[in-house]
C-alpha cells in the first residue's frame, strides 16, 4: 500500500513539473517573440531553413488571412520591381488553369478602362498568332464586325 501511494504521488509530481515546464516554456517563447531582434532572428531562421519556411508556406496557404496578405505583398511588390513582376510573369504563365483563372478575372477590368483596352489590344496586335485568332474568332461570331 506504502509503495503505491508513493508512486502515484511521484507520477502525479512529475506530471505537474511536466506541465509547469512545457507552461512555461510556451510563455517564454512568447514572452521571447516581443523582442524585435528575437523576432529578426526566428524570421531569418525560417527564411533560410528550406524544410522550415515550406512548413511556415504551408501553414499561411491553409490560412485565408495569410494568404490574402502574402498575394496582396507580392502583387504590391511586384508592381514596382520589373524582376519580381518577371518572376510572377513566369510562373503563371507554367500553369495554364492560372493563366485562364488570370485572364477571366483581368477581362472585366481591362473592359471598363479605356487606356487598359488600348493598352491590351496593342499588345495582343503585336502577337500575329493572338491577333489572327482574335479575328478569326471574330469573324465567326454573329455581331462582330469582321477584321480589315
Amino acid at each position: 500500500m506504502k509503495t503505491t501511494l508513493k508512486r502515484t504521488v511521484g507520477v502525479i509530481l512529475i506530471a505537474l513539473v511536466l506541465s509547469s515546464c512545457s507552461q512555461k516554456q510556451e510563455n517564454s517563447i512568447s514572452e521571447m517573440l516581443k523582442d524585435p531582434s528575437q523576432q529578426e532572428k526566428v524570421l531569418a531562421l525560417m527564411t533560410e531553413d528550406h524544410d522550415l519556411g515550406k512548413k511556415y508556406i504551408g501553414k499561411m496557404m491553409n490560412n485565408d488571412h495569410a494568404t490574402g496578405m502574402m498575394v496582396d505583398e507580392l502583387v504590391r511588390a511586384a508592381a514596382n520591381d520589373t524582376i519580381l513582376a518577371g518572376k510572377l510573369s513566369t510562373m503563371i504563365t507554367k500553369y495554364p488553369e492560372l493563366m485562364v483563372l488570370t485572364n477571366h478575372h483581368f477581362m472585366p477590368i481591362i473592359a471598363s478602362d479605356e487606356h487598359l483596352s488600348d493598352t491590351f489590344c496593342d499588345h495582343a496586335l503585336e502577337h500575329d498568332n493572338i491577333a489572327k485568332s482574335m479575328c478569326q474568332k471574330m469573324n465567326d461570331k454573329e455581331g462582330m464586325e469582321p477584321c480589315h
